[in-house]
């Protein structure tokens, strides 16, 4: 469109240019007449017409200069309008060139979308091909799976019946194991019924952990399973002191766990009737128990459930169950031991409460356990530490003392707490003591700093860990 522009303008110059040339002819033409009539009247009038000569010269040589300049003029546009033209004819070939690869681009485009359609009709009939083959083995794999869930109902079924065998054997052989028992109880003396079935228990079920379902399935086939039970705590109690143990070996403890448990799920007991005999047998194990420190927190837990179960909590006071409380409170049990034994679940509260009543130990034991910034478990325990050495200054230590004593000491190593505990204490605790040996550290959760300590880590199983999470879960 611009080519053709700059053509029409050039055409209308060089119009002009060929009009202005056409009007100088003419004009010459118009003066050579007036001349050729002048001359003419010359003839006439000879000085008139030499005038008029002059002045036509005159007047002929200013319209040739005129006309050269407006023809000089024309020549600039026309060699303007040519140099444009050439720009224009220049500018022409480059957008052809320009064209032409557009067209020759276009053409490899078309081709590379003709093989793009090509491939795409290729993985068209290859999907359609791998989707016939998914149909296939989609229906191939719902015979399979039609299959297992045929193999899985049987397997189902066969379980069943083998639980139910297994059941069936081990209540025969509960069976038997309870004819044993009172079979021996039979021949025995009649003052000794109780040491003959424990002993017997003792044998059968001291040595190893028993499965749960064993427990359950036996309880619930015994006519008074309270008693059995209770008769089985005093037997083991009668045989830890026989061999002068301090404490209930820890399979026993395990096992007698289950036992509490599986005993308040059976119910239907005279709990009034068993209560005179679990105080008599209760007040035995708690000998047996370091209420400050128990060198045993299964065994202390085991205690809890046992005076829980028999309703024989006021066999310890409320200190002491402060004490016991706190050092099980990492078990799973721990939370709903705190709910039956009447303490509060509320921690910051219950922290607070123990420190008003001065009970530091169970107070930085759970600082400790549930890691608490807001207290400061080794400030409590200097303040017990000040108070056993006042009390040891004026009268001899107790065992609830030394009990104390070694409760801080094994608080102090198993969170790596930065307390000092005066020689001269440890001294006169640690001689007054039966055992001159050091206090053996029983740890029994991994926790991090409480107080001013830095890490420790103890020798608490993960199952414990994952209980006292729980724990705290529940109570704060």
């Amino acid at each position: 469109i611009r080519f053709a522009s700059s053509l029409l303008r050039f055409a209308i110059a060089f119009e002009s240019i060929w009009l202005l040339a056409m009007e100088k002819t003419s004009v010459e033409d118009e003066l050579t007449l007036t001349v050729n009539t002048d001359c003419k009247r010359q003839k006439l009038s000879t000085p008139l017409l030499e005038d008029f000569k002059a002045d036509s010269s005159q007047k002929l040589k200013a319209l040739h200069d005129h006309l050269d300049i407006v023809v000089e003029e024309r020549s600039r546009e026309v060699k303007l309008k040519e140099n444009q033209l050439k720009i224009l004819s220049l500018n022409l070939v480059e957008v052809q060139k320009q064209t032409e690869a557009a067209r020759i681009e276009a053409l490899n485009k078309e081709k590379e979308l003709d093989l793009l359609r090509n491939e795409i009709k290729s993985e068209e009939t290859t999907l359609k091909n791998t989707q016939d083959e998914l149909e296939s083995k989609k229906k191939d794999f719902g015979e399979v799976q039609k299959q297992i869930k045929a193999a899985e109902t049987e397997a189902c079924h066969k379980l069943k019946e083998l639980d139910l065998l297994r059941n069936q054997i081990k209540s025969e052989e509960l069976k038997k194991k309870e004819l044993r028992l009172r079979s021996s109880v039979l021949v025995k003396h009649e003052e000794q019924p109780i040491q003959a079935e424990t002993e017997l228990w003792i044998r059968e079920f001291s040595s190893d952990s028993l499965d749960r379902d064993e427990v359950s399935s036996y309880l619930r086939a015994l006519s008074n399973p309270a008693k059995f039970v209770l008769d089985l705590v005093e037997g083991q109690i009668r045989d830890a002191q026989r061999r002068q143990r301090s404490g209930l070996q820890d399979p026993v403890v395990e096992n007698l766990v289950m036992f509490f448990e599986e005993l308040a799920k059976t119910g239907g007991w005279d709990k009034d009737q068993m209560r005179f005999k679990a105080m008599q047998v209760g007040t035995q194990w708690k000998k047996m128990i370091v209420i400050e420190s128990p060198s045993s927190s299964l065994e202390a837990l085991a205690f809890l459930l046992f005076i829980v179960g028999y309703e024989v909590t006021r066999l310890i006071d409320k200190e002491e169950t402060v004490l016991l409380a706190t050092s099980v409170l990492h078990y799973e049990q721990g939370p709903e031991l705190f709910h039956l034994l009447g303490l509060n679940r509320n921690i910051p509260e219950f922290i607070r409460e123990l420190i008003e009543d001065h009970q530091y130990i169970p107070a930085a034991r759970i600082i400790c356990l549930f890691k608490r910034k807001d207290f400061s478990a080794t400030t409590l325990l200097m303040k017990e530490i000040t108070d056993l050495r006042r009390r040891s200054s004026v009268e001899k230590a107790e065992k609830r003392d030394i009990g104390k004593f070694k409760a801080i000491v094994e608080l102090a190593a198993g969170y790596d707490l930065d307390i000092d505990i005066p020689a001269g204490l440890t001294a006169k605790l640690m001689l007054q003591s039966k055992n001159s040996t050091p206090p053996v550290i029983h740890c029994s959760t991994v926790e991090e700093t409480c107080g001013s300590g830095s890490s420790s880590v103890s020798k608490a199983t993960s199952s414990q860990v994952a209980a006292t999470h729980s724990s705290a879960g529940l109570l704060v």
